[in-house]
């Protein structure tokens, strides 16, 4: 039997992005013949997040807890200091950095009774990469980075890491990199700009796996009359916005009176972007409505004519995960992103929908005066490979790889220790 250990802070049924990658991925491991052991937080957001009973729970499962949860209640003057300290002493590697050390105390009360296997760590958090490594190196298993998000191989913001966090977490993260015996990222452009920060790094052992969709059965098309409903799940955040795609509709509408368009989003829009919306009054066209269970939002998504996926300035790396909740649904996909995203390729390579420049209001036009025009269908051929059970085959020839490769040699103790 072979096994494999996953570290992973977040974990089925909790509905965080980082929940589903390996919810489904272990499930599919599984019924490949693989022993699947998860390390994972309790998950005590649960309350915040509620839980997504359609995600799949595979393998032996292990939740555990801080001793101490970061940050401290907001309570009294105290509390608030200590955090101030913390939110920089902390901000290489995040809140979880006290969990790492419960997951590897876990793990190495379960590997005992396991033959020899290999450890996947997924990040973020990036204190389960950390963890990862750890467990990794007391047992002598390869170690498998997966990175849904960098850490530090970005141009991060300095809003969001300041100079010297990242050069902390550089170093940090470049003692796991050596350590590893492969490196999977969730997109091509994540896997350059990983090379770029770590030149080192044997390229034949990064590879790319993307996020997958579960197999649906197909819906009944919208109408082909009437309003047009453009879905968008999910909240909008910093460096995103609808308000190009608002004013599309709005020009659209007077070209087409007929089938006026109403852009549905779910989830709740921040202060500021209600502001730009009211200010060019393009109220009229946009319906803000509630979060809603997975399962009766999906029953949305397929009655949608067209799906949104927005990206922002910062996240030109990575693909929202609602691109492949719009895969499985059926219908087209319309994504809007600054210049030289990644999910211009993946929607034209999955041939799942279009992605156009988020400023270029003419081009945003075109487009759904096109989705008017034809009646899209995806390319289901290459729209599959993104099947989880497809993904899984993927992740099945890394796993081998990494197995089979030599275990890195650390010939510092020191080092051996500070990793």
């Amino acid at each position: 039997m072979r096994t494999v250990i996953i570290v992973s802070y977040w974990f089925a049924p909790n509905p965080a992005v980082g929940a589903k990658r390996f919810s489904f991925l272990a499930r599919e491991f599984t019924r490949l013949g693989y022993d699947v052991h998860v390390i994972s937080h309790e998950s005590r957001d649960w309350t915040d997040w509620k839980t997504d009973s359609t995600l799949p729970l595979a393998g032996h499962v292990y939740r555990c807890a801080e001793p101490v949860k970061l940050p401290l209640p907001n309570t009294g003057l105290l509390n608030r200091a200590v955090n101030a300290v913390l939110r920089r002493l902390l901000a290489p590697i995040g809140w979880e950095f006290l969990w790492a050390r419960v997951a590897v105390r876990r793990a190495l009360e379960v590997a005992p009774k396991l033959p020899q296997g290999v450890v996947i760590a997924t990040s973020p958090a990036h204190a389960a990469l950390l963890a990862g490594a750890r467990i990794a190196r007391r047992l002598g298993w390869p170690l498998i980075l997966d990175y849904r998000d960098p850490w530090s191989a970005h141009h991060w913001p300095r809003w969001r890491r300041g100079a010297v966090s990242a050069w902390f977490a550089r170093r940090i993260e470049a003692r796991l990199v050596r350590q590893s015996a492969a490196r999977v990222l969730n997109t091509p452009a994540m896997r350059d700009s990983f090379e770029t920060f770590f030149p080192g790094s044997a390229r034949d052992r990064n590879f790319v796996i993307p996020n997958g969709f579960e197999a649906a059965a197909s819906a009944s098309p919208p109408p082909r009359t009437g309003p047009i409903d453009i879905v968008h799940a999910g909240e909008i955040f910093k460096g995103r916005s609808l308000v190009p795609l608002l004013r599309a509709a709005a020009q659209l509408r007077a070209r087409h009176p007929e089938r006026p368009i109403r852009v549905i989003t779910y989830g709740e829009l921040p202060q500021f972007e209600r502001e730009r919306i009211a200010a060019e009054k393009l109220e009229p066209f946009i319906e803000v409505r509630a979060r809603i269970p997975f399962s009766a939002l999906f029953a949305e998504l397929q009655r949608a004519h067209l799906l949104l996926a927005v990206v922002g300035e910062h996240m030109v790396y990575s693909t929202p995960y609602k691109v492949y909740d719009y895969m499985a649904a059926g219908r087209p996909i319309l994504g809007l992103a600054p210049r030289g995203a990644a999910l211009f390729d993946l929607l034209a390579e999955s041939g799942a929908g279009v992605c156009v420049d988020r400023d270029d209001a003419p081009g945003i036009e075109r487009v759904i005066d096109k989705f008017l025009a034809l009646d899209f269908a995806q390319a289901r051929t290459r729209v599959d490979r993104y099947r989880w059970e497809n993904l899984a085959l993927q992740y099945c020839d890394v796993m081998e790889a990494a197995a089979g490769a030599p275990l890195p040699v650390v010939h510092d103790k020191a080092e051996a220790r500070r990793a």
